[in-house]
């Protein structure tokens, strides 16, 4: 599992910032609305609650806690469920920093966030990531965040309350590491048969297919190669896939050939038949077709946007 994990956080592209610092006195609600990259919320000092505005039940969160909302989903945070929401626009200021501040100045208990963007690059094209839930919000079996994110946490809000120079980037820096951490731990602590490819790392056996994938992209990869690779019979194997990730090898073969191709093409300006050749296709007709199955749009038309 390690191996297939590192290689998927080590492909993922994606730039976090912090935009706003919250402090609230109970009662206090606030909607986010859609935003056009993911969000999330750390909980630096006191407690919250955090649902999607589709509807769900709500999340329960205290000191050291992140929720992120990977793909900007519309989300409700308030002091207690039953409390009503005001626009956040509405309740936010901005200083000299660009710094928004979120104050609501009620009578009882304290609540400080740190709250912040990350847009994934690509995050549709990732087989892993493309994937993800609208809320994550992940703690350890003792119900606690991991004792580095809550680190984490604590050095972002020092940063931000008290500036100097290069603190801008530092948080940036150590925002990245907070969102990794984060989707690490969902990562790991996902039930076998539960989050589709996301489950598959969890899986020994079939993290370890993963990662043949990850790493030779570019080879002809059937059922019965990785099969053999990880000690198991063809069918034996083959099940054990469907079961751990609701979908086949070949499948996640496919997506992660084109999540390495757009980066290719839009990062590194490969022709499409360089892009194709460099994830395994031997034709420029057959990567078309694939990334077209995949992406939406034929690569060319890709690769011009971007």
């Amino acid at each position: 599992m390690t191996d297939a994990l590192a290689d998927v956080l080590s492909s993922v592209r994606m730039e976090g910032s912090v935009f706003s610092r919250a402090a609230m006195r109970a009662p206090w609600g606030v909607e986010a609305g859609d935003m056009s990259a993911g969000v999330f919320h750390a909980v630096v000092s006191g407690a919250a609650w955090v649902r999607l505005a589709s509807g769900g039940p709500p999340v329960a969160l205290r000191a050291g806690d992140v929720v992120m909302m990977p793909f900007g989903h519309n989300h409700l945070m308030t002091d207690a469920p039953e409390t009503p929401t005001r626009p956040i626009a509405d309740l936010t200021t901005t200083d000299g920093r660009g710094m928004g501040h979120l104050v609501v100045a009620g009578n009882g208990a304290a609540t400080s966030l740190i709250c912040g963007t990350v847009a994934f690059d690509d995050a549709d094209a990732h087989p892993v990531f493309s994937v993800l839930p609208p809320l994550i919000h992940a703690r350890d079996h003792d119900g606690r965040m991991s004792a580095v994110v809550e680190t984490m946490i604590e050095l972002i809000a020092a940063e931000i309350d008290e500036p100097i120079p290069g603190s801008e980037t530092v948080v940036a820096r150590l925002t990245d590491v907070l969102v990794i951490l984060v989707l690490r731990d969902f990562i790991r602590q996902l039930p076998h048969g539960h989050g589709g490819w996301l489950g598959g790392l969890a899986d020994p056996v079939i993290a370890e297919a993963l990662g043949l994938m990850h790493r030779s992209p570019d080879r002809a990869w059937t059922a019965r190669d990785l099969a053999q690779a990880v000690g198991m019979s063809r069918s034996a194997f083959y099940d054990r896939f469907r079961a751990a990730t609701s979908s086949t090898p070949a499948d996640y073969l496919t997506r992660w050939r084109i999540h390495l191709a757009s980066r290719l093409l839009r990062e590194e300006g490969h022709s499409v038949a360089s892009a194709g050749r460099a994830v395994g296709y031997r034709t420029e007709a057959a990567f078309s077709n694939a990334f077209l199955r995949v992406m939406g749009v034929r690569p060319g038309a890709y690769r011009q946007v971007a």
